[in-house]
């Protein structure tokens, strides 16, 4: 499986909205979103964190790779469980699978399933893309970070 890993792009300031999963994209994290959604290729599945800085972002990366929809998935929020988000990812089976989410989120499943000693860093609106070949520790290759 092709797994590409999306943080949300820059959001508005803590304090700003009512609460966290409120939060929305800023003009220059709308802008960077599609930048790297340029770059990607359609997927076979869209699975998105339910918080509106991730749902504007996979918004921006339907409408730059012509898919036509996306997934909400509750274990994708910032402080889901890396343990059964691979569990969850075992269950599901598409060839090409996209997910926008958060930090430590992201960059935890990345580095976990890489198993790479420094680590897996994402930035805002930075896309992994790894070869997974079992959802187990050291089970994937990281093939780049945009």
């Amino acid at each position: 499986m092709i797994l590409y890993l999306l943080r949300h792009g820059e959001a508005e300031p803590y304090g700003r909205a009512s609460d966290d999963a409120s939060r929305a994209l800023v003009s220059a994290g709308t802008k960077a979103v599609n930048r790297v959604a340029a770059e990607l290729a359609p997927v076979d599945a869209v699975y998105c964190s339910p918080y509106l800085r991730a749902r504007q972002t996979a918004e921006l990366v339907l409408s730059a790779t012509g898919q036509q929809a996306y997934h909400l998935y509750d274990g994708l929020t910032p402080d889901s469980s890396v343990a059964a988000l691979m569990a969850w990812l075992e269950t599901i089976k598409p060839q090409r699978l996209l997910l926008v989410a958060h930090n430590p989120l992201l960059s935890s499943l990345a580095s976990q399933l890489t198993g790479l000693p420094g680590g897996v860093a994402l930035s805002t609106a930075n896309l992994a893309c790894l070869d997974v070949s079992d959802f187990l520790p050291g089970g994937a290759e990281l093939l780049w970070v945009k």
